[in-house]
C-alpha cells in the first residue's frame, strides 16, 4: 500500500444510510434499489440526468478498491436503482438477502467529494426462547372435579344398586355401621338366628370395606 492509499483511507467519513438488500436486489434484476428519501437527499438527479442517469463512483470502505454503478430514475416503477455495476459488486462480495450495504461519503476539504461503500453480513438469528422449568418444581396434581368419577366409585354404585332392590323388598330397619347409617332387612317372622341380618349386614360390610379403599381411611380425631 502506497502513501496516496494510506491517505485515502486516513479521510474521515460520515454516514449516510444503510440498505438492507432483498432477495431482488441480489437476484436476476440486476439491480439495487435506493429508497426515495435517502436517494433524494444523497445522490439528487438533475433533469438532465434523469432521462439517461449518471455514473455514482464509490470506493471501498475497506480496501479502497473502486467500484461505479449506473444510478438512475425507473419512471415505470417510479424507484431510483443501481444498475451497470452492481452485479459485479454482489458476486465479488457475496451478497444475500438480508445482509447490509452501507453508504458514506468523506469529509473535510480533501473528502467532501468521495463516496464509500460497505457491506456487511446479515446478523444472526436470535435463538428460539424455550420456557425455564425449575428443576425443584413439583409434578403437577391432578385434581378431580365433582363431575368426575373413578372406575372403583361406579363398581361401588352398582354394587349398591344391586342390593337395594334385596333391602326394598323387605322390611327395613336402621344399623349404624362405621359411622354410617344403613337400612337393613329384618329377619321375616319365623326364622330363627337373625340369619338375613347377617347375611345383609356382611354385604353392606364388604360394602363399606370398598368405601374405604376408594376414599381412604377415615380421620381419627386427635385428643
Amino acid at each position: 500500500m502506497d502513501l496516496e492509499d494510506e491517505s485515502r483511507l486516513s479521510l474521515d467519513r460520515e454516514h449516510m444510510f444503510d440498505k438492507v438488500v432483498t432477495p431482488s436486489d441480489v437476484g436476476k434484476l440486476n439491480r439495487l434499489v435506493i429508497p426515495k428519501q435517502h436517494a433524494e437527499k444523497h445522490f439528487p438527479l438533475g433533469q438532465a440526468a434523469s432521462d439517461k442517469g449518471l455514473l455514482l463512483s464509490f470506493e471501498d470502505n475497506t480496501t479502497g478498491k473502486p467500484w461505479s454503478f449506473r444510478y438512475s430514475y425507473w419512471n415505470s416503477s417510479q424507484s431510483y436503482v443501481m444498475t451497470k455495476g452492481w452485479s459485479r459488486f454482489v458476486k465479488d462480495k457475496h451478497l444475500d438477502a438480508g445482509d447490509v450495504v452501507s453508504f458514506l461519503r468523506g469529509t473535510g476539504p480533501h473528502g467532501r467529494d468521495r463516496l464509500y461503500i460497505a457491506c456487511a453480513r446479515r446478523p444472526p438469528a436470535a435463538p428460539p426462547m424455550l420456557p425455564v422449568v425449575a428443576a425443584h418444581a413439583p409434578p403437577p396434581v391432578f385434581w378431580p372435579s365433582a363431575a368426575y368419577v373413578s372406575p372403583q366409585m361406579l363398581y361401588l354404585r352398582a354394587g349398591v344398586q344391586a342390593l337395594e332392590p334385596v333391602v326394598r323388598a323387605q322390611e327395613r330397619k336402621r344399623v349404624r355401621l362405621f359411622g354410617v347409617n344403613l337400612e337393613c332387612p329384618q329377619a321375616p317372622e319365623g326364622e330363627s338366628g337373625g340369619g338375613s341380618d347377617r347375611t345383609v349386614l356382611a354385604r353392606w360390610s364388604a360394602v363399606a370395606a370398598a368405601a374405604e379403599v376408594v376414599q381412604g381411611p377415615r380421620p381419627v380425631p386427635g385428643p
